[in-house]
């Protein structure tokens, strides 16, 4: 696969808020008492309301909301716990219902050994079904393992039309793939016009990666005119999208003042951000930047 290449497989659903408990007030003056005290009732968990809601729909029978659920569970972020195995069981069972995004998200529990043993085969066999049955992501994950040669022999053909599938659904997952194949000329022929349109479908799509992608040929001039604000919004919404990447970038063009006005401040903030998500040249690009800002400000 050509230098740069990058794909993200995985899951683009919503996140679930977790709610927090007012801290109580502090007690006034003790009062005689008018009235027997009235019984404690212990208080009720704290359950966020959309996940009540949505265990009722599923309980009802309602498996595509089993499949949200099971989103909310895997991604709930802190204080609240993942529950992996609570995802798991709803997903196989709006697998085994015939809901294909079940299966899919399924598929990607085993592909990266979320609550169950990594088990690449596995992911690959429910992609393949969820697939077949019109989940247009598992199409596009599918792909991704078709190009990157992952749990299966690298198939640039299978890649392509896998994705194409994905992309024609409309997930921008797959279309973000094909970008990339034809930016690089990975198996296919290299295509700038053909890349800048489809990462310009995927970020459509409101895929993270696809916005970041279109950032960066805006910015470059690859498959359209050159513009660097334009760019940087780009780059800005994949970022706000969860695409480390973007955030860097943005970062960069406050750094040096590409399509905005200079603002060190900014720029490291989204340095920050990006090696949050996990992009590790950011995090040695803000360390370099906060160095030289010390060295900077020292007597």
């Amino acid at each position: 696969m050509a230098a740069g290449l990058s794909l993200l497989v995985a899951a683009c659903l919503s996140c679930s808020a977790s709610e927090r408990s007012s801290p109580a007030a502090a007690p006034g003056p003790a009062a005689a008492p008018t009235a027997p005290p009235k019984p404690v009732v212990p208080a009720a968990p704290l359950v966020p309301q959309a996940e009540a809601q949505l265990t009722t729909q599923c309980e009802q029978g309602q498996l595509a909301k089993c499949v949200e659920l099971g989103d909310r569970l895997r991604e709930r972020s802190p204080p609240a716990e993942p529950d992996y195995a609570g995802a798991i069981e709803l997903y196989d069972r709006a697998c085994n219902g015939a809901v294909a995004l079940g299966c899919a998200q399924l598929g990607l529990m085993y592909q990266d050994g979320l609550g169950v043993p990594a088990d690449g085969e596995r992911a690959r066999d429910l992609y393949t079904r969820s697939c077949d049955a019109g989940a247009a992501r598992a199409c596009s994950r599918l792909g991704a393992l078709f190009l990157t040669g992952t749990f299966v022999e690298r198939d640039i053909e299978q890649a392509y039309a896998r994705n194409d599938q994905g992309c024609s659904g409309g997930d921008g997952l797959g279309c973000v793939n094909l970008a990339l194949m034809h930016r690089y000329g990975d198996g296919v022929k290299r295509d700038a016009a053909r890349a800048f349109e489809l990462a310009r479908k995927s970020c459509d799509a409101n895929e993270g990666r696809g916005c970041t992608l279109l950032g960066e040929m805006t910015a470059a001039g690859e498959g359209t005119p050159a513009n660097a604000t334009l760019g940087m919004m780009q780059n800005m919404k994949g970022c706000d999208l969860g695409d480390g990447r973007g955030c860097g970038n943005v970062g960069v063009s406050y750094q040096v003042g590409a399509g905005t006005a200079q603002d060190p401040k900014r720029a490291a903030e989204l340095f920050a951000r990006a090696c949050k998500a996990g992009e590790q040249r950011f995090c040695e690009l803000l360390q370099r930047f906060r160095q030289n800002a010390q060295s900077a400000s020292a007597p």
